[in-house]
């Protein structure tokens, strides 16, 4: 019996006992605890283990031409898991819209938001949009609608802890917003931080 057990131990193939080591088309140094990967179109995170975290997506935010100088996605060669939390972009009539997943690829913050940075100190800018209602198209039947954003610091829930600068008008379309418009904004430390109004003039912020 003991014999008959052993053989169908041996004849079990190999792979059941050791995963086959896995291919990438690209990895990154870890970072924080987790590191980047990417298959084809598709990206994720591995774990200090080499785990991947969940399965790869396409909607993670990265740019083949990064505009380093840049705060928010512009500025973004790659998807990074920042504390814990990764930006994704979502389509909407022809605009991009950025939010945040977690570690384990649940969205924690929808993408409802014209540009974002990577989360420090728990906090993050964000471009929050703002619509109003002005009129009806008679001829069209329409709504005629007015957008705007402020440039806002927000928490690891998506809830906005303070209203920086704005409003700022823009037009939300396909042909006029091919880019997310830019945060101007600087860390001059972990509490303190300028921002560039409306009247074209910097102001300093204290958390």
């Amino acid at each position: 019996m003991k014999n008959l057990i052993l053989g169908i131990l041996i004849s079990i193939p190999f792979v059941l006992f050791a995963q086959e080591p896995k291919e990438f088309d690209f990895v990154s140094n870890l970072e924080d605890g987790f590191g980047t990967v990417r298959l084809g179109d598709n990206w994720g995170f591995i774990d200090t283990s080499g785990e991947v975290l969940f399965e790869l997506r396409n909607d993670l935010v990265m740019n083949k031409n990064p505009k380093n100088n840049r705060i928010g996605v512009a500025g973004i060669e790659y998807p990074q898991l920042k504390e814990e939390r990764a930006i994704i972009s979502k389509k909407k009539d022809g605009v991009n819209y950025y939010g945040f997943i977690n570690a384990e690829g649940k969205t924690v913050i929808e993408p409802e938001f014209l540009n974002v940075s990577n989360f420090s100190n728990g906090k993050a800018l964000a471009l929050k949009l703002e619509e109003e209602r002005l009129g009806e198209n008679q001829l069209l039947g329409k709504n005629v609608l007015s957008y705007k954003y402020d440039v806002v610091l927000i928490d690891k829930d998506g809830e906005v802890l303070k209203y920086l600068e704005g409003p700022f008008p823009v037009a939300v379309s396909k042909q006029k917003l091919r880019e997310a418009p830019e945060i101007n904004a600087k860390w001059l430390g972990e509490n303190l931080l300028c921002v560039k109004g409306p009247n074209k003039k910097w102001r300093i912020h204290k958390f």
